[in-house]
């Protein structure tokens, strides 16, 4: 459950501060999408009860709670991302260290965030008008693997052997957070550490190349 706690009233915005308004309203937004992970439980009155406006101010912003909602995955979409790529920056140039520390990144984010990881990839959202499913974040994620892939292999992304590596890649760490996000506490299952899985999951698909 997400706490419906209610900020005192807001003090109206001076002319100009629309854009601080429709940052707090993200802010508060995705506070809420990451306590639970559902869409169905983040409406524009529970959101304007956090920020302490009213419900006719969001709409200033957000023509509906979908627009809302897609505008917050995004915006964590983007810090995903760019905690993902920052991992491989800080491991070198060479491609195998780069991809081992994505897998890493992608998925501490993923089960450090569980609400928004949820949100990226599960919940049910109308696509964004002009957004196809290559703009999908699904597709999105795997976008970022296949670049570091080809030069892995020496190819170019798009050849079908660098596409069929990376989807190999992400179904792995993207099952990895999402088998873990829906673990029962308490089950018997082995479940090996999941640093130690990605390791070994790089030693298996990846093996060091000689220079």
């Amino acid at each position: 459950m997400i706490s419906t706690r209610k900020k005192p009233r807001r003090t109206p915005s001076r002319r100009g501060d629309g854009d601080a308004l429709r940052a707090e309203i993200l802010a508060a937004a995705s506070e809420m999408l990451g306590e639970t992970g559902n869409v169905d439980d983040v409406s524009l009155r529970g959101v304007a009860r956090r920020v302490g406006v009213t419900p006719t101010s969001i709409y200033l912003h957000f023509a509906d709670r979908d627009e809302l909602h897609r505008a917050v995955r995004e915006l964590r979409f983007e810090e995903f991302s760019a905690t993902v790529l920052a991992a491989a920056g800080e491991a070198g140039d060479d491609p195998a260290t780069r991809l081992r520390a994505m897998g890493h990144a992608y998925v501490a984010y993923g089960l450090e965030n569980p609400g928004h990881y949820r949100v990226f990839f599960v919940a049910n959202l109308t696509p964004a008008p002009g957004r196809s499913v290559p703009g999908s974040h699904a597709h999105r994620a795997i976008a970022l693997i296949t670049a570091e892939i080809g030069e892995y292999l020496g190819l170019p992304a798009g050849d079908p052997k660098t596409v069929m590596l990376a989807m190999h890649l992400w179904s792995a760490v993207h099952g990895m957070v999402a088998l873990r996000l829906a673990k029962v506490d308490g089950t018997e299952d082995p479940w090996p550490e999941v640093h130690e899985q990605i390791d070994n999951l790089a030693d298996l698909l990846l093996p060091v190349r000689d220079a």
